[in-house]
């Protein structure tokens, strides 16, 4: 992952994300406007990067497409961290378990594999 940066505010995307956002934005682009100007006012993010408010389009117009995009981003992005918390907690249950494992071993409480 890696931080890019959209209506300001950094992001947290992968590179297909990001080449996804690219050519969304290049399908909206026009002679007088860029099609990054759809995202603009839509999202806030944390210092991380992570999305962690979808605004309504109220004050403008947007497309579909770029909303979807914005909201599949977001679970993506949360299910990342949860995906990482989760690996981190198993990581250090194993942790645990060798310790337990091997202070047992020393009492012969348990048996050698």
């Amino acid at each position: 992952m890696s931080l890019r940066i959209i209506d300001n505010k950094k992001i947290d995307m992968t590179n297909e994300e990001w080449v996804l956002y690219e050519s969304i934005c290049r399908s909206y682009d026009d002679i007088n406007f860029k099609g990054s100007d759809l995202f603009c006012g839509l999202f806030e993010t944390n210092d991380d990067g992570i999305i962690i408010f979808l605004r309504p389009p109220s004050t403008k117009r947007t497309s579909f497409e770029v909303y979807l995009f914005l909201m599949t981003l977001l679970v993506h992005q949360h299910l990342r961290v949860i995906h990482s918390e989760v690996d981190d907690c198993c990581s250090q249950i194993k942790t645990k378990m060798a310790e337990i494992d091997e202070k047992l071993k020393k009492y012969d409480l348990i048996q050698e594999e």
